[in-house]
Protein backbone atom coordinates (compact mmCIF):
# COMPACT_ATOMS: atom_id res chain seq x y z
CA UNK A 1 0.00 0.00 0.00
CA UNK A 2 2.78 2.35 0.94
CA UNK A 3 4.28 1.50 -2.05
CA UNK A 4 1.08 2.08 -4.34
CA UNK A 5 0.82 5.89 -2.36
CA UNK A 6 4.64 6.88 -3.61
CA UNK A 7 3.71 5.75 -7.07
CA UNK A 8 0.77 7.67 -7.47
CA UNK A 9 2.70 10.94 -5.25
CA UNK A 10 5.35 10.26 -8.18
CA UNK A 11 3.42 10.13 -10.69
CA UNK A 12 0.83 13.54 -9.67
CA UNK A 13 4.92 15.40 -8.90
CA UNK A 14 5.77 14.27 -12.24
CA UNK A 15 1.93 15.72 -13.96
CA UNK A 16 2.99 18.73 -12.16
CA UNK A 17 6.42 19.34 -13.40
CA UNK A 18 5.34 18.48 -17.29
CA UNK A 19 2.81 21.11 -16.67
CA UNK A 20 4.84 23.55 -15.48
CA UNK A 21 7.50 23.56 -18.23
CA UNK A 22 4.72 23.08 -20.81
CA UNK A 23 5.93 25.80 -23.49
CA UNK A 24 3.50 29.02 -23.69
CA UNK A 25 1.82 28.20 -27.19
CA UNK A 26 -1.47 30.71 -27.29
CA UNK A 27 -1.28 30.94 -31.13
CA UNK A 28 -1.68 27.22 -31.18
CA UNK A 29 -5.60 27.52 -32.33
CA UNK A 30 -5.05 29.86 -34.52
CA UNK A 31 -2.70 27.65 -36.21
CA UNK A 32 -5.39 24.62 -36.34
CA UNK A 33 -7.65 27.96 -37.84
CA UNK A 34 -5.50 28.86 -40.61
CA UNK A 35 -4.93 24.93 -41.59
CA UNK A 36 -8.71 24.40 -41.70
CA UNK A 37 -9.30 27.75 -43.90
CA UNK A 38 -6.40 27.05 -46.05
CA UNK A 39 -6.44 23.39 -46.56
CA UNK A 40 -9.99 21.70 -45.71
CA UNK A 41 -12.39 24.35 -47.00
CA UNK A 42 -11.24 25.52 -50.51
CA UNK A 43 -11.51 22.08 -51.45
CA UNK A 44 -14.92 21.13 -49.33
CA UNK A 45 -16.15 24.07 -51.58
CA UNK A 46 -14.45 23.02 -54.92
CA UNK A 47 -16.40 19.45 -54.35
CA UNK A 48 -19.70 21.25 -53.63
CA UNK A 49 -19.65 23.51 -56.71
CA UNK A 50 -18.89 20.30 -58.86
CA UNK A 51 -21.88 18.43 -57.19
CA UNK A 52 -24.40 21.47 -57.23
CA UNK A 53 -23.50 23.50 -60.08
CA UNK A 54 -25.76 26.39 -58.83
CA UNK A 55 -23.97 27.35 -56.81
CA UNK A 56 -20.43 27.83 -58.19
CA UNK A 57 -20.01 31.52 -57.95
CA UNK A 58 -20.71 31.31 -54.15
CA UNK A 59 -18.38 29.09 -53.66
CA UNK A 60 -15.54 30.77 -55.06
CA UNK A 61 -15.91 33.54 -53.35
CA UNK A 62 -16.20 31.70 -50.45
CA UNK A 63 -12.95 29.55 -51.15
CA UNK A 64 -11.25 33.04 -52.28
CA UNK A 65 -12.12 34.48 -48.60
CA UNK A 66 -11.08 30.99 -46.82
CA UNK A 67 -7.99 31.55 -48.23
CA UNK A 68 -7.58 35.16 -47.79
CA UNK A 69 -8.64 34.61 -44.23
CA UNK A 70 -6.50 31.71 -43.69
CA UNK A 71 -3.23 33.71 -45.26
CA UNK A 72 -3.95 36.42 -43.04
CA UNK A 73 -4.20 34.54 -39.74
CA UNK A 74 -1.10 32.16 -40.71
CA UNK A 75 0.98 35.17 -40.68
CA UNK A 76 0.01 36.49 -37.61
CA UNK A 77 0.82 32.90 -36.12
CA UNK A 78 4.38 33.06 -37.64
CA UNK A 79 4.82 36.69 -36.35
CA UNK A 80 4.17 35.28 -33.12
CA UNK A 81 6.10 32.44 -33.37
CA UNK A 82 9.18 34.51 -34.41
CA UNK A 83 8.62 36.58 -31.36
CA UNK A 84 8.65 33.58 -29.09
CA UNK A 85 11.93 32.54 -31.20
CA UNK A 86 13.50 36.39 -30.08
CA UNK A 87 12.36 35.69 -26.38
CA UNK A 88 14.15 32.42 -26.17
CA UNK A 89 17.08 33.69 -28.01
CA UNK A 90 17.49 36.70 -26.01
CA UNK A 91 16.64 35.33 -22.30
CA UNK A 92 19.19 33.17 -22.55
CA UNK A 93 22.04 36.41 -23.13
CA UNK A 94 20.06 38.25 -20.83
CA UNK A 95 19.92 36.22 -17.50
CA UNK A 96 23.70 36.08 -16.88
CA UNK A 97 24.11 39.73 -17.95
CA UNK A 98 21.51 40.37 -15.07
CA UNK A 99 22.70 38.10 -12.34
CA UNK A 100 26.27 39.81 -12.95
CA UNK A 101 24.62 42.87 -11.73
CA UNK A 102 23.56 41.68 -8.69
CA UNK A 103 19.79 40.63 -9.69
CA UNK A 104 18.07 37.04 -9.14
CA UNK A 105 16.18 36.78 -12.48
CA UNK A 106 13.43 34.25 -12.72
CA UNK A 107 11.71 33.29 -16.13
CA UNK A 108 8.68 32.12 -17.97
CA UNK A 109 6.24 33.27 -14.93
CA UNK A 110 2.44 32.91 -16.52
CA UNK A 111 -0.39 35.58 -14.97
CA UNK A 112 -3.74 36.19 -16.20
CA UNK A 113 -1.73 39.04 -18.70
CA UNK A 114 0.08 36.10 -20.15
CA UNK A 115 3.52 35.13 -19.94
CA UNK A 116 6.10 37.91 -18.25
CA UNK A 117 9.84 37.10 -19.98
CA UNK A 118 11.47 37.69 -17.48
CA UNK A 119 11.27 38.83 -13.79
CA UNK A 120 14.43 40.51 -11.61
CA UNK A 121 15.05 41.16 -8.46
CA UNK A 122 17.20 42.61 -5.50
CA UNK A 123 16.91 43.82 -2.05
CA UNK A 124 13.11 43.90 -1.76
CA UNK A 125 12.96 45.40 -5.94
CA UNK A 126 11.62 43.95 -8.74
CA UNK A 127 10.71 44.62 -12.13
CA UNK A 128 8.68 42.85 -15.19
CA UNK A 129 10.92 42.61 -18.47
CA UNK A 130 9.08 42.21 -21.98
CA UNK A 131 11.14 41.09 -24.72
CA UNK A 132 9.68 42.25 -28.37
CA UNK A 133 11.22 41.38 -31.46
CA UNK A 134 10.59 45.15 -32.65
CA UNK A 135 13.39 46.87 -34.73
CA UNK A 136 11.58 50.50 -33.96
CA UNK A 137 10.23 51.93 -31.61
CA UNK A 138 8.05 55.53 -31.62
CA UNK A 139 10.29 55.68 -35.26
CA UNK A 140 7.39 54.85 -37.85
CA UNK A 141 3.92 56.51 -37.43
CA UNK A 142 2.26 53.11 -38.44
CA UNK A 143 3.96 50.96 -35.73
CA UNK A 144 1.94 53.11 -33.05
CA UNK A 145 -1.19 50.44 -32.09
CA UNK A 146 1.48 47.79 -31.53
CA UNK A 147 3.51 50.05 -29.24
CA UNK A 148 0.38 50.75 -27.62
CA UNK A 149 -0.41 47.05 -27.30
CA UNK A 150 3.35 46.34 -25.84
CA UNK A 151 3.02 49.51 -23.46
CA UNK A 152 -0.41 48.24 -22.02
CA UNK A 153 0.63 44.42 -21.62
CA UNK A 154 3.96 45.29 -19.75
CA UNK A 155 2.06 47.61 -17.48
CA UNK A 156 -0.52 44.92 -16.64
CA UNK A 157 2.15 42.45 -16.05
CA UNK A 158 3.97 44.91 -13.42
CA UNK A 159 0.50 45.11 -11.83
CA UNK A 160 -0.14 41.79 -11.72
CA UNK A 161 2.81 41.14 -9.82
CA UNK A 162 3.14 44.01 -8.19
CA UNK A 163 6.64 44.89 -9.45
CA UNK A 164 8.33 48.58 -8.91
CA UNK A 165 9.40 48.91 -12.88
CA UNK A 166 8.05 47.22 -15.99
CA UNK A 167 10.87 47.41 -19.23
CA UNK A 168 9.91 46.55 -22.57
CA UNK A 169 13.34 45.47 -24.08
CA UNK A 170 13.89 45.34 -27.79
CA UNK A 171 17.08 43.64 -28.71
CA UNK A 172 17.19 44.09 -32.52
CA UNK A 173 15.79 47.52 -31.72
CA UNK A 174 17.53 50.45 -33.17
CA UNK A 175 16.68 54.20 -32.59
CA UNK A 176 15.60 56.58 -35.53
CA UNK A 177 16.02 60.29 -35.30
CA UNK A 178 12.84 60.17 -34.60
CA UNK A 179 13.17 58.29 -31.46
CA UNK A 180 15.69 60.11 -30.14
CA UNK A 181 13.44 63.00 -30.23
CA UNK A 182 10.48 61.70 -29.22
CA UNK A 183 12.37 60.26 -26.23
CA UNK A 184 14.22 63.39 -25.32
CA UNK A 185 10.84 65.47 -25.67
CA UNK A 186 8.29 62.50 -24.10
CA UNK A 187 10.83 60.28 -22.21
CA UNK A 188 9.33 56.85 -21.56
CA UNK A 189 9.06 56.11 -17.68
CA UNK A 190 6.14 53.83 -17.49
CA UNK A 191 7.24 51.34 -18.94
CA UNK A 192 10.57 52.16 -20.09
CA UNK A 193 11.96 51.07 -23.11
CA UNK A 194 15.42 49.59 -23.65
CA UNK A 195 16.83 49.20 -27.22
CA UNK A 196 20.25 46.90 -27.47
CA UNK A 197 22.05 44.90 -26.35
CA UNK A 198 21.89 42.51 -23.20
CA UNK A 199 24.85 43.99 -21.15
CA UNK A 200 22.87 47.36 -21.77
CA UNK A 201 19.87 46.16 -20.52
CA UNK A 202 21.26 45.10 -17.15
CA UNK A 203 22.87 48.94 -17.31
CA UNK A 204 19.80 50.04 -17.52
CA UNK A 205 17.73 48.40 -15.00
CA UNK A 206 20.83 48.26 -12.54
CA UNK A 207 20.65 52.13 -12.89
CA UNK A 208 16.69 52.18 -11.77
CA UNK A 209 17.08 49.98 -8.81
CA UNK A 210 18.18 50.44 -5.73
CA UNK A 211 21.93 49.56 -5.08
CA UNK A 212 23.10 46.11 -4.30
CA UNK A 213 23.99 45.33 -0.64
Amino acid sequence: MQRYFRSARAAISSEGHDIAHKPFTPWKGDQLRAALLLFCAPPILALSAYLVPDIRLYAAAAAALSLLLGWRIRSRVQARQHGQEIEATFSSRAIPELEKAGFTVESGHLTRYGDIDLIVRRAGWCATIEIKSFRFWRGRLRDQARQRKARVQARRQKEALGADLAVIWLPKGWPTWLTRVMNWLLPERNPIVVMGTARWLAKEIARHSPPSR
